[in-house]
């Protein structure tokens, strides 16, 4: 039988303020445990309570889901590495230390769209503040945390640092800001709390998600706006590209290949970003996939597009079979929000 994943609002009582002396006054936050059930009636999954202030914890740790006034954030699990290796390239720490990675399933609680920064993490090994590390490699299959994020919806990550071989504590926390000093979560991680093995959690720790099918969008779908008039040609599953560059998905998971065409409304040149684009997989965060191939004769989307010009190509985005929704967004705003088109299609 599959694996719900079901929280539990049961509210951490026992302060863990002797881990660590970094104090934590300001977290307004409810600390949850992530438990895991074979089955569980729905209107079961998920029990709430009213917390005081007074009631709140100080922190959290391994294996909890702390909400805040703008995220809910889970710390899954962490591990300890020598190295991150692949058939491209290896990683290893400095001698003497070992990488420690935390993995988070995150998710945007508040009423608008809100940018999850990585840099916004705070980290302490025995109280002796510690920079994050910028890998190259994914541990676990994990992309590094953070993102753009929509109402709602979710995001999965890992975030790595480098620690000596005889850590003890780790504490680490999530700032909304970089000046600020209010922290939405706070996580304590003892080495005797770390995983021996790997995880891959494909399902959520959150309630199942809710594509709002008023959403799906059929093939030749046109969305004007001010700059950009955006056109849905075409959606296409592959397993493969094929070519002289061939990309094979992994087993299990396949590439959805959305075509189309943009032509520039506006006044004057404008380029058309393909890094403009954010896309969900039932509900979470997913970057689009880069392919070297032509897939029915057309390139990627994007470029340079003058005035009054139509530029026409597709999209791939990987995602594991049985996917049940994929939302795309085209947002070329910079500093501020400014949804331009949004298509989204269900597995059929």
């Amino acid at each position: 039988m599959k694996k719900q994943i079901i929280i539990s609002s049961i509210v951490l009582s026992v302060g863990l303020g002797a881990c660590s002396s970094q104090k934590n006054p300001e977290v307004t936050s409810v600390a949850q445990d992530i438990t895991f059930a074979e089955d569980i009636e729905s209107d079961k999954q998920e029990e709430t309570e009213e917390q005081t202030k007074d009631d709140l914890p100080e922190y959290a740790k391994v294996g909890q889901i702390v909400s805040g006034d703008k995220w809910s954030i889970a710390l899954l699990y962490a591990k300890e590495y020598d190295s991150f290796d692949s058939s491209f390239y290896s990683e290893t720490p400095t001698e003497g230390n070992k990488f420690l990675a935390l993995f988070f399933d995150i998710k945007n609680i508040s009423s608008k769209n809100d940018f999850f920064n990585s840099l916004y993490f705070e980290g302490y090994c025995d109280d002796y503040s510690v920079s994050s590390s910028t890998t190259i490699n994914n541990p676990d299959g994990f992309r590094s945390i953070g993102g753009d994020v929509d109402s709602g919806k979710m995001a999965k990550g890992v975030i790595v640092y480098e620690v000596p071989e005889n850590w003890n504590m780790f504490e680490i926390s999530y700032k909304d800001g970089i000046w600020t000093t209010h922290r939405e979560a706070t996580f304590i991680i003892s080495k005797n709390e770390l995983s021996p093995i790997d995880y891959t959690y494909s399902d959520s720790v959150y309630e199942k998600y809710v594509f709002d099918e008023n959403k799906k969008t059929e093939s030749g779908s046109e969305i004007e706006s001010e700059n950009w008039n955006i056109k849905l040609l075409d959606v296409k599953r592959i397993d493969e590209t094929g070519g002289t560059l061939s990309q094979k998905a992994e087993d299990g998971n396949e590439f959805v290949i959305f075509f189309m065409e943009a032509k520039n409304v506006s006044d004057e040149d404008d380029y058309f970003n393909t890094l403009y684009f954010r896309s969900y997989v039932n509900g979470y965060l997913t970057n689009p996939s880069t392919l070297l191939s032509d897939i029915d004769g057309e390139k990627p989307i994007g470029g340079d597009v003058a005035k009054g010009k139509i530029t026409k190509g597709y999209l791939a985005i990987k995602v594991q079979k049985g996917w049940e929704s994929i939302e795309l967004i085209y947002d070329d705003g910079v500093l501020s929000e400014n949804r331009v088109a949004e298509f989204a299609i269900i597995n059929e």
